[in-house]
Formats: structure tokens, sequence, C-alpha cells
């Protein structure tokens, strides 16, 4: 089983991955393959989300 922790961990790596300047690797990646991947990483998400019961706040993914 999959420990809030982690959970939460997957969710600030999904997010960060998910900003502009990574997603679009700095304009260089090809717009297929930024809607590809943001649409794969969307649903990653959502699927995370579930896990959890809920979305957290942003204190609890973030910790601030």
């Amino acid at each position: 089983m999959t420990t809030k922790d982690n959970l939460l961990n997957r969710l600030r790596r999904i997010d960060c991955e998910l900003s502009p300047e990574n997603l679009h690797r700095d304009g260089e990646a090809p717009l297929s393959w930024v809607r590809r991947r943001s649409a794969e990483l969307n649903r990653e998400r959502a699927t995370v989300v579930k896990q959890l019961g809920g979305e957290p706040s942003f204190k609890e993914i973030f910790g601030l």
C-alpha cells in the first residue's frame, strides 16, 4: 500500500513536471509531445488524488 507521504511526493513531482519550463523543455519540445505529456501527467495526478481521497491542500503538498 502506498503511504500518504509517498502519494504527496508523487504529486510534488507531477506538479513540478507540469510547470511550463519543464513541460515545454524551455521551448524545445514539440507541441504534440507537450500535449501528450501533459495529458499523461494530468491522468496520473487524478489517480493520485483519487488514492488520497480528495485534493490535498497546497500546504499539505508543499508544506508551506
